[in-house]
C-alpha cells in the first residue's frame, strides 16, 4: 500500500533564497531630462562691469545734483543782494517824490514862475456826475 520513501518523486524546486530586506524597485516617473547647472564660483565678470557703471553713474548724478544746488545757492544770493539794492533804489525815489511834489515847494515853483492864488474860487459841477445822483 504504501510505497517505501525512496521510490517518493522528489519534486525538483528553485533552492529557497533567504527574503530581500530592501522593497522592490519601483519605476521612476518619465520626467524631461534636467539640465545639470555648474556650481556657481562668484560673480561674473558681467556682473562686475554692471556694476562699475551703475556706481559711475549714480556718482556722477550726486555730483551734478551738487554743483546744480551750489549754482542756484550762489544764484538765490546774488538776486538777494540785487533786491536790496532796488529797495534802496526805491526808497530814495519814493523820498525823492514826495520832496518835489510837497505843498510849499509847489507854491514856491508857482510865486517864482508869476502865479498867484485865485481871489475867490468857483466850484463848476458837471450835470450828471454831482454828489446828489451819486447815491442813485
Amino acid at each position: 500500500m504504501s510505497r517505501p520513501a525512496e521510490q517518493l518523486p522528489v519534486p525538483v524546486t528553485a533552492p529557497r533564497r533567504a527574503p530581500s530586506r530592501t522593497p522592490a524597485a519601483r519605476p521612476q516617473p518619465a520626467s524631461p531630462p534636467q539640465h545639470r547647472r555648474r556650481a556657481r564660483r562668484g560673480p561674473t565678470s558681467a556682473f562686475w562691469i554692471f556694476s562699475a557703471v551703475l556706481v559711475t553713474a549714480m556718482v556722477v548724478g550726486v555730483a551734478s545734483i551738487s554743483a546744480l544746488l551750489v549754482r542756484s545757492s550762489f544764484e538765490v544770493d546774488r538776486l538777494g543782494r540785487s533786491i536790496a539794492g532796488l529797495e534802496r533804489e526805491h526808497e530814495e525815489l519814493t523820498r525823492t517824490v514826495a520832496e518835489v511834489s510837497s505843498p510849499s515847494r509847489v507854491q514856491a515853483w508857482a510865486h517864482r514862475h508869476g502865479m498867484v492864488m485865485p481871489a475867490e474860487v468857483v466850484v463848476l459841477t458837471v450835470p450828471g456826475t454831482g454828489p446828489q445822483e451819486a447815491g442813485g
